[in-house]
């Protein structure tokens, strides 16, 4: 009894109970068999298959296996390889080529547009950006496409939206995968975001850094458990660019800079050019990809901004800071310090290196995304954007707003400006999904441009689901919430430009 309420809380009566009466009072239970016990361990055993099986990927996969090199710390010696198997993947091009001829791409927006909305009342307009397709990075990029020689094709963009997320396969056991998708952004949110729509394309497996090679770092001489973490975190960093140095291979390259020839699904042969607009995944992954350290000095993926000015968030001086004070790659000062550790044995969290790199919080990693895109345009840290999954709905925000909803619970002490609001609500909702099902614009005239709502979280909350959305009500009410809403500071938001405004109005009845 002692063990069960001194354990997780997740340990029920019932579970006690199971493990005295069909485990510890079984008749072959026996001590002995515990001794040595190690669940890590035993876990690992769960894990593996023995019967050797092997999983069968599709014709259209490769296997193939990363190299990196680990510093050795000597400069006789120089790195040592280190083989990492098991990289399944999909070739980019031929993803983009699967695409276009799928009876989806019939949907595909393959020109951009500017969505405007005019105020029925006084004419103004206003630019709405509802989609990729609509964004000005994406119009941009389509006046940037090169003209190739004695070419008279239309020339398109395939945009490319990557997301990935490393998960656990199960509740029990160590088994684990690091998926990497693809969604175009072609084709509208709507269709994206449906679970059977199949717009998600499974492009590869990203593999982790075994627990072998903690036997390799463990024989190299001189390093502390400091240096040993750091040298750690290196591997894993060269393993996760080496992986997308081959998924980005010249294949890929020349398509970005020359395009490729496909026949799309209206039977127009066009030249369509694949850009990278953006990449969703949570901060770990983010630092990974921008090569920055993880929750450094300066841990935004996006700008400079170090942690003793995060008590500015949210002001206006902030937020210039941040357009202004935005991340530079300087594949100079990387080489240099790399030289350093890889040629005259410099460890890789050393004086040296981090006098070379400078500040920032940079790492001594070649970003692949810089190396092989940046010269045609990419930008690795602008296309970082906001995983609402991880930073919104299941993060922080989601406490938070918890708390906020309570607050007005107790100011409001009736609920009518609540329920006044989920009417208004649920009627947005019944327009939107009305617009969905027959294919109409979802900014149709039927709807009031005068009624905002606001919608901050999808996931259901540890409250009554119908008090989770808020809104501006009339001025009728005694009680009654004025706005809220979110501010993502910059030109793409990103969490560490998250703040929220939350103003109560009391007026007389």
């Amino acid at each position: 009894m002692s063990w069960m309420n001194s354990g997780s809380h997740l340990i029920s009566e019932t579970k006690v109970s199971h493990l005295v009466r069909d485990v510890m009072l079984a008749d072959d239970f026996d001590r002995k068999h515990l001794e040595n016990f190690s669940a890590r361990r035993s876990l690992r055993e769960l894990d593996k298959d023995d019967k050797g099986r092997k999983v069968t990927f599709p014709d259209d996969w490769i296997e193939s296996n990363v190299t990196i090199d680990i510093p050795t710390k000597s400069k006789e010696d120089g790195p040592q390889p280190y083989t990492i198997h098991g990289f399944h993947y999909r070739p980019l091009v031929e993803v983009i080529r699967a695409a276009f001829t799928d009876i989806q791409a019939r949907a595909f927006h393959l020109l951009p547009f500017q969505r405007l909305w005019k105020d029925p009342l006084d004419g103004h307009q206003e630019q709405i950006v509802d989609e990729l397709y609509t964004s000005d990075a994406w119009l941009e990029a389509q006046d940037k496409l090169p003209k190739e020689p004695g070419c008279s094709l239309e020339r398109v963009i395939a945009g490319l939206m990557f997301f990935s997320d490393a998960t656990h396969l199960a509740n029990f056991g160590t088994a684990k995968a690091w998926p990497l998708y693809l969604y175009f952004g072609n084709l509208t949110k709507y269709a994206r975001s449906s679970p059977k729509s199949g717009a998600c394309h499974l492009v590869g497996f990203l593999p982790s850094l075994p627990d072998s090679v903690k036997d390799i770092l463990n024989s190299l001489p001189g390093i502390s458990k400091t240096g040993m973490a750091s040298l750690h975190a290196h591997c894993r960093r060269e393993l996760f660019h080496s992986c997308w140095g081959i998924l980005l291979d010249e294949d890929f390259i020349s398509a970005y800079q020359h395009g490729i020839v496909l026949k799309c699904a209206n039977g127009v042969m066009r030249r369509v050019f694949p850009q990278i607009f953006t990449y969703s995944a949570d901060y770990p992954e983010k630092v990974l990809i921008a090569t920055i350290k993880d929750m450094g000095l300066c841990p935004c993926p996006r700008c400079l901004t170090p942690k003793n000015s995060f008590s500015s968030l949210g002001l206006v001086r902030d937020m210039k800071s941040r357009l202004t004070n935005l991340r530079v790659y300087t594949m100079a000062k990387v080489i240099q310090a790399r030289d350093f550790i890889y040629r005259y044995g410099n460890t890789v969290d050393g004086v040296k290196v981090e006098h070379t790199l400078g500040e920032g919080s940079w790492v001594p990693i070649l970003n692949q995304f810089v190396a092989k895109l940046g010269p045609f345009g990419l930008n690795p840290f602008r296309m970082l954007v906001v995983d609402f999954m991880h930073e919104c709905e299941l993060g922080t925000w989601k406490n938070l707003f918890i708390h906020l909803i309570r607050l007005l619970y107790a100011i409001c002490k009736d609920y009518q400006p609540f329920e006044a609001g989920d009417s208004r609500f649920n009627a947005y909702l019944d327009h939107h999904q009305h617009a969905a099902n027959n294919n109409l614009d979802s900014y149709s005239s039927t709807v009031d441009p005068q009624i905002p709502f606001v919608t901050i979280l999808s996931s259901p909350l540890s409250i009554p689901s119908k008090h989770t959305r808020l809104y501006r009500h009339s001025p009728n009410i005694s009680y009654s919430v004025s706005v809220l809403y979110l501010t993502l500071s910059g030109a793409t938001p990103h969490p560490f430009c998250l703040r929220f405004h939350l103003i109560i109005r009391t007026e007389d009845p």
